[in-house]
Formats: C-alpha cells, structure tokens, sequence
C-alpha cells in the first residue's frame, strides 16, 4: 500500500509553532524551495516503482522519500546521519511535512527508494522536470550553452592485481569499485568519473548533463551536452572539432570553443585573443562544479558503481537548477 502524507499539522505541532523563535538560514532556504519544486510532478514518476495494492502496511509517503534525498544531497549526509538529521532538526521535519506524532523514515527506507530509482533509471525523469518547469517560468535563456567536465575520485583506491587467496571475503570484492577508470590530467593520474554538464549561458540552469567513467575524453559527451536550441556553444580546449564547427555554421550556432594549438600549427594572434574573449563567456560553467565541491562536499564519489553515483550526480544538478530558480533576479 503507498502511504500518503498528512496534510493537518497535530496539536504538538500547533503548540511548537506557537513559539516566538528566529527563523534559521536553513530554515527559510528550505521553505523557498519546497515552494518552489512542483513536488507532484515528482511523485507521480516515482509512484510506478510501488504497487498500488490495498493490502499490507501503508510504504513511508513517497514525496517524504524524494524531500529525504534532496535533504542528503545538499548537506552531503550518509544515509545513517539523514536519519540522525530528521531526528533531530526541525527544519529537516518541516521540510518533509513530518508532525510530532509520526516516525520519521529510517534510513534503509530512504536507501531502498535510492535504489528503486536507480534500477528504474527514474533520476534521469526527475531532471528533465525540473528543467522544463524553469524552462515554463522564463528562467532558461538560449542565449548559448556552456560545457564542460569535472573529475570525481572514486569512492575505492583501485584494486591491485593479485592472486585470489582464502582470506578474500565476498564483501571485500563487492567494495570494489569495478566501473571507475583510469585518466590523467596534466601530470596527475586520477581513478573515477567524470561529470559533464551543459549550462544555459545567463541563467547559469544545468540543461544538459552526463555522468561517465573517468577514461571518456570529454569530447566524446558533446552531443549529449547540446540542446541544439542555443544560438552558441562555448567549451575548452577538450572539445576543438573542425568538422563541429563546420555544422555549427551551418546551423547559425556561433562555435565558441576555444581554437588549440597542434604541432608545428601554433594559434595566431587573433586566435590568442578570441580565446581570451572566450573565456570570459566559458568561465561561467566553473561555478556548478565549485559549489558541487565546496557547498555540497562533492569531492569524492560515494558509491561504487557508475548508476549509483550518476544519480547521486543528477540531484546535486536538480538541486543547483532549484537553487537558480530561487535566486533573486539581478
């Protein structure tokens, strides 16, 4: 049976409310964006994991399970210290709509959930309606699109080749991370993935995003990061393609990826100074990836396969897409 959520507050509630206190920071955050999200929309693509049978105790209400996510991913939570969180914080209750006189989810709940989204491949659903909802409020632009990558070290230290002995337990082997890979940027060899994304120039909306094993040249996500309404796409030095931008030009889009140096083929003077004219323009696609990092935590990946982590990478893009659309206009 799908449980539904209570929509009356109970006396204890009343009461507590009752008091004069001083809304938090975390406080009015959350209420701006439980305010802003179209929660049902949500809910009516997650209900298709449930049966909606009559019989057995009612599943913890649905939009409880997609709020308890949201809440994870913006404050970087394990799932053990969600729960401890929902126990604890009144801010995290009343963003759920949790009363006093109700339990709050476990946190195998919230991960059964995770993991029925992720076998379903519903995460991908949840974004593009968060996308279209901006997109129906006039936020998104199409001005041009901004792409780019970033590395995600994997959540294990890649496992040494070596003949398998009694001593090995299942789970040892289960820990292994065995979709991450191996690049090398610069100097440096990193072992994970790489998150890619294409930001609507303006705005700053994630329209487009992707999420690989380490190894995939950045290049090869392009087209995936296009929304082929934008009048110009703008990108590093990772993704300089004559044939490209020859159908670029033929489209009306304005190539502004920028021009790369090859052997005995140095870039003129003018390609020097249309890089810099870039730049200025492609540097905006940093600023999701710098608060991925330092307001969420997303420095390291926290799962061990490619699905779990790129659902893990789609709600950091929702939640930076919501946190857009509650930023005061400029």
């Amino acid at each position: 049976m799908i449980g539904t959520a209570k929509t009356q507050l109970s006396l204890l509630d009343g009461a507590f409310n009752r008091r004069s206190r001083k809304p938090s920071r975390t406080d009015n955050l959350l209420k701006r964006i439980d305010e802003f999200v179209d929660w049902s929309k949500l809910v009516d693509v997650c209900t298709v994991v449930f049966k909606d049978s009559k019989r057995g105790r009612p599943t913890t209400p649905i939009i409880f399970s997609i709020k308890s996510l949201f809440l994870q991913f913006l404050y970087g939570l394990s799932d053990p210290a969600l729960e401890d969180a929902l126990t604890d914080r009144h801010s995290f209750q009343k963003f759920l709509g949790i009363s006093f006189d109700e339990e709050v989810p476990d946190f195998t709940t919230i991960w059964r959930f995770r993991e029925r989204l992720v076998k379903n491949q519903l995460y991908d659903r949840l974004f593009e309606i968060i996308v279209a909802d901006l997109d129906a409020r006039g936020i998104i632009l199409r001005r041009g699109t901004l792409i780019d990558a970033t590395i995600v070290q994997g959540a294990r230290k890649p496992h040494k080749a070596e003949a398998d002995d009694e001593e090995k337990t299942l789970r040892s082997k289960a820990q292994q991370d065995k979709d991450a890979a191996f690049t090398k940027k610069g100097k440096k060899t990193y072992h994970g993935y790489k998150g890619h994304i294409g930001v609507d120039e303006g705005s700053g909306v994630i329209r487009k995003k992707s999420f690989t094993p380490a190894n995939v040249h950045d290049s090869k996500e392009t087209d995936a990061l296009i929304s082929g309404d934008e009048r110009s796409v703008f990108g590093d030095k990772a993704y300089p393609s004559g044939e490209r931008k020859r159908a670029m030009r033929q489209k009306g889009v304005w190539c502004g990826i920028l021009d790369k140096a090859y052997r005995n083929r140095p870039l003129t003077k003018k390609q020097k100074k249309m890089n810099k004219i870039k730049s200025r323009v492609r540097s905006a696609v940093e600023r999701p990836f710098a608060h991925f990092k330092n307001l969420y935590g997303y420095r390291r990946s926290r799962y061990v396969n490619t699905a779990r982590n790129d659902l893990h990478f789609t709600f950091l893009c929702i939640i930076h897409n919501v946190r857009r659309g509650i930023a005061p206009a400029v």
